[in-house]
């Protein structure tokens, strides 16, 4: 039986599923300068009026997975902070399963797990039971329901094995598994994952990812999650926010951004590299746009220019070609003509 269908703190049980789990309507935040003596204390310090979210709109569905992606200083964490109310918009509205976060916060954080980017956040001399059971105490869960609800879990992250194992002994997927489980004690209908797989290698951050997609299809959870791994975001097939200064730059699947961006490109490879530049120099003078890597010829197809036609150019080179092919663009290519283009159109 799923452990969610047996959690007996009502919150939960009461939430609707049938509203967005996470919706942003129009929702700016401005930090104000701090007073000269806070400056003194903090690492970065805020003298001017500093807008983090700028008009921010979208929604998360319960059994999605949503990607927030940009730079540092996107306004990415601001918005985690602002869902679970460490912080209040300035203006716009933010709710959780339908409850506004200005006036049901306390509800809203029984159903609200968030996974934290540091792995200093976890007591490296206590063991992972007792993580989770001072994590617990804080959350409000006391006994006979705490216990229980370690046990769970720890078996949900698979980590049953290691529960007296002290946490500076895990490695650093086991850490990032019990960060997790710590997000996953009020057996949330939302979980935020800031930067879940930062410090990992790529089969810890995978084995993770795949837990978590798991999860979502067991339980029905909404996953809002920023990460830099763009490659990873791509595995999961999920949606996708880009993030830019504050702003909403695209908002959708990734496959409607490769349709909307991604130019076609033919990749043509020659016998030989003094061959490669004569077909470099010929395409060039036709109009197309190529790049060359070795014996490899990359041309961008257009509107007005197909397949056949680059092929017709070739001329008498053609006998020489070894192979002909379709090039992928790389999701960080993708992405990064996304930002380029909605900062030509800004000017």
């Amino acid at each position: 039986m799923s452990a969610y269908a047996v959690r007996t703190n009502g919150v939960g049980q009461a939430a609707r599923l049938d509203v967005a789990a996470v919706s942003f309507r129009d929702v700016t935040k401005v930090y104000a300068p701090q007073p000269r003596w806070m400056r003194l204390f903090s690492r970065t310090p805020i003298r001017e009026p500093v807008a983090a979210l700028r008009g921010v709109t979208f929604d998360v569905r319960f059994g999605e997975i949503l990607a927030v992606v940009g730079p540092n200083g996107a306004g990415k964490t601001t918005m985690f902070r602002i869902v679970v109310g460490l912080t209040t918009p300035t203006s716009g509205n933010v709710s959780v399963a339908g409850l506004d976060t200005l006036r049901a916060i306390d509800d809203i954080r029984q159903l609200v797990g968030w996974m934290s980017a540091e792995e200093r956040s976890l007591l490296m001399r206590a063991t992972c039971r007792e993580n989770l059971q001072l994590h617990g105490r804080l959350q409000g869960l006391r006994p006979p329901l705490l216990p229980r609800r370690i046990d769970t879990v720890l078996e949900m992250v698979g980590l049953a094995a290691q529960r007296d194992a002290i946490a500076a002994s895990l490695s650093a997927g086991m850490k990032a598994r019990l960060r997790l489980a710590r997000a996953l004690l009020p057996l949330p209908r939302v979980l935020l994952l800031d930067e879940p797989t930062g410090a990992l290698d790529p089969l810890a951050a995978k084995s993770l990812l795949d837990l978590v997609t798991e999860l979502v299809r067991q339980e029905n959870l909404a996953v809002l999650l920023s990460s830099h791994r763009l490659e990873e975001i791509d595995a999961l097939r999920s949606n996708a926010v880009l993030m830019d200064r504050g702003r909403i730059r695209f908002s959708g699947s990734l496959d409607d951004l490769r349709e909307r961006i991604d130019v076609p490109t033919v990749e043509i490879r020659f016998d030989h590299e003094s061959t490669a530049r004569q077909a470099e120099k010929q395409l060039m003078a036709s109009g197309n746009t190529v790049d060359r890597d070795g014996r490899d010829v990359y041309v961008r197809l257009t509107v007005r220019t197909a397949v056949g036609d680059v092929l017709a150019t070739l001329g008498s080179l053609l006998p020489r070609v070894h192979r002909i092919g379709e090039v992928t663009t790389p999701l960080r290519d993708v992405i990064a003509s996304a930002y380029e283009d909605d900062n030509d159109e800004s000017r």
